[in-house]
């Protein structure tokens, strides 16, 4: 072969799309001529989520996002809500703005579930789903809960401007306070943490996240719809379930398991970010590359 036929891999290059007036920004690594590929974060993460997954992938042309709100992307204007029927509209945009008419998606957590109702939404648009501990889920919520949350979604909204993020001393600061509220390891967080914080004109650092993006979430689904729209699904899944990952959606999983037309379910030992763990992270891959046609 022509080595110069080759193109040479994206080691996590920076690049940006504007959505309906947003830049949003994304890394891209890979193969510029590979699978094509969108990487879809968990809440409150950010693009480096996939910083030690993506290099053992190499097969793929992958751009992981930065969602609106997080990471170095622009925030919602105000008034407007986050909730997957933006996230997901704005990946549809990405996915033309890159000419691909057909895309694997990867997500993990938050961006797990949004990759799962997409590909059900969008089946044409989707050839494989790699779901890493998370997927569609009503999280156990109720019809009364969930008129609840949009009650306290509209409520929230109002004191917004109040919404100020946490300042610390540094980002080391930051990284001690993640591992302590989450499952992380410190070379977990610090990842996050990198792309995460700014620095405050008054010194110290803070998080670059939207304060609006922990509000309560409106208009969730339910499970009826869930489960409708779920059995539209044409693209084969994987779900990557981590044993000692999160809990919001893991009840769920038999009955999604059900009505999903091609759903495989790979329980193993780990944390919810096992992906970006580095003890785990090689087990991920592993499972991945067994899974999508590399």
């Amino acid at each position: 072969m022509n080595q110069s036929a080759v193109p040479p891999l994206r080691q996590g290059e920076e690049t940006e799309f504007s959505c309906f007036g947003l830049k949003l920004t994304a890394k891209r690594w890979g193969n510029p001529k590979g699978i094509p590929t969108l990487a879809l974060h968990g809440w409150l993460d950010n693009a480096n989520t996939f910083d030690r997954l993506a290099p053992l992938l190499p097969e793929l042309n992958l751009v992981a996002l930065d969602f609106a709100g997080h990471g170095r992307s622009d925030h919602r204007p105000e008034g407007v809500h986050y909730q997957p029927l933006l996230d997901m509209q704005e990946v549809l945009s990405i996915a033309d703005q890159l000419g691909w008419q057909e895309f694997t998606l990867i997500g993990h957590s938050m961006g797990a579930a949004i990759a799962s109702e997409f590909a059900a939404t969008f089946p044409t648009r989707v050839t494989n789903i790699v779901c890493i501990d998370g997927f569609f889920a009503t999280g156990g919520a109720s019809t009364d809960e969930r008129i609840q949350q949009n009650r306290e979604a509209i409520e929230q909204m109002m004191t917004a401007a109040s919404k100020k993020p946490r300042p610390y001393a540094d980002t080391q600061e930051m990284v001690a306070r993640v591992s302590e509220a989450t499952d992380q390891s410190p070379a977990a967080a610090e990842r996050l943490v990198a792309r995460g914080h700014r620095k405050l004109a008054e010194g110290g650092v803070t998080w670059r996240t939207d304060p609006r993006i922990r509000f309560a979430t409106p208009m969730r689904p339910t499970t009826e719809y869930i489960n409708t729209l779920i059995a539209q699904t044409t693209a084969p899944c994987l779900l990557i379930f981590a044993e000692q990952g999160d809990r919001w959606y893991q009840g769920e999983v038999d009955d999604r398991k059900a009505h999903h037309p091609n759903l495989r379910v790979e329980s193993v030992a780990g944390p919810h970010h096992l992906h970006l763990e580095p003890d785990h992270v090689e087990n991920v891959a592993s499972l991945i590359r067994g899974f999508l046609p590399l």
